[in-house]
């Protein structure tokens, strides 16, 4: 008959008795004892380890939930804190949620360039935001107007005007303005995928880390998920399937395009910019500043002159503290 010690599950004092217990049995030479003290003491052994095992899960446990809590908790305040900043802006004043400014061009994304370039064009109160670049919709940029946030830089385009009530197209007559917006498109949706497929995936960032002040852990880290992440983004869209000469080749169609449109025009929309000159700009911008000493920078100045003209002539009138607005090294 098994003692009470030894039916004491998870008990360290039944494990030291049962010892005992094999110690004696053995000096005596009971076998039959033997083989059913052993059996106590595995059980109890297992029972043990079970034990420890729970409580270790346990404990494990209640250290994610609290970790997890309190990341919620710090987010959630952080959250909290932004919101009231940014609706501290002041009523009508547009908060633009934008990358870091880089060296030679004050935005990475052509698409920031596009919202800023408008606000400055209509006239429209803003502020940068270089904390929270990423929106609602995952994109940047995206604005906050009014307690409210808005993605994607054909709907904030869409907002302000109608919220501004602000025409930069009024000297187009219809034909022209739809003209201009085919030629939006070609740059939005075309000539962008080009530059950042080359930029991102096939020169794997290192043109372009050349005009950014990255820190260097962003340097080292920012190839690395970009170049996937494009890579899969690019293939997804379908552009990623052509060779590297094929996407040169098709930026420089593009390229050549918008330069025969543009002619001898000081801007796309006439003697004035408009709002496709805002797309436009933010995309030529890429190759003109961002993508130093390469091929593609030479599309905007060696193979179509005129669009480097028109880059500088837009940055004179619209960017006169273009340099103060740059972050060097």
């Amino acid at each position: 008959m098994i003692p009470k010690c030894l039916r004491a599950r998870g008990s360290v004092r039944a494990l030291s008795s049962a010892l005992s217990l094999v110690v004696t049995v053995v000096t005596v030479g009971h076998t039959r004892v033997f083989q059913r003290a052993h059996c106590v003491i595995i059980n109890m052994m297992q029972d043990i380890v079970r034990s420890w095992w729970s409580r270790s899960l346990v404990g494990v446990a209640v250290v994610v939930v609290l970790y997890v809590g309190r990341r919620k908790i710090m987010k959630l305040r952080k959250k909290r804190r932004q919101r009231k900043e940014w609706d501290s802006v002041g009523h009508n004043v547009v908060l633009l949620h934008q990358f870091q400014r880089g060296k030679f061009c004050p935005n990475l994304g052509p698409f920031a360039l596009k919202v800023e370039t408008f606000l400055r064009l209509a006239g429209i109160e803003y502020k940068v935001d270089t904390d929270s670049p990423f929106g609602p919709k995952g994109k940047c940029p995206w604005v906050t107007l009014n307690g409210e946030d808005l993605g994607d830089s054909e709907f904030i385009l869409e907002r302000l005007v109608s919220e501004f009530d602000v025409n930069l197209d009024s000297h187009l007559d219809p034909q022209k303005a739809a003209a201009l917006e085919a030629v939006r498109v070609l740059a939005d949706e075309h000539l962008f995928w080009c530059v950042i497929t080359w930029r991102y995936w096939l020169d794997g960032c290192k043109t372009f880390l050349k005009s950014q002040s990255f820190s260097p852990f962003l340097r080292c880290a920012f190839p690395l998920f970009m170049k996937k992440g494009m890579k899969e983004r690019a293939r997804h869209h379908g552009i990623g399937k052509h060779s590297p000469e094929e996407i040169f080749h098709m930026c420089k169609k593009a390229c050549r395009t918008l330069s025969l449109v543009l002619g001898e025009a000081p801007f796309f929309g006439g003697e004035r910019p408009s709002t496709a000159d805002c797309a436009i700009f933010g995309q030529l911008a890429q190759l003109k500043w961002n993508a130093p000493g390469s091929p593609y920078e030479g599309l905007v100045t060696g193979v179509c002159p005129n669009l480097s003209e028109y880059c500088d002539r837009m940055k004179d009138k619209i960017y006169p503290d273009w340099n103060l607005l740059l972050k060097p090294e």
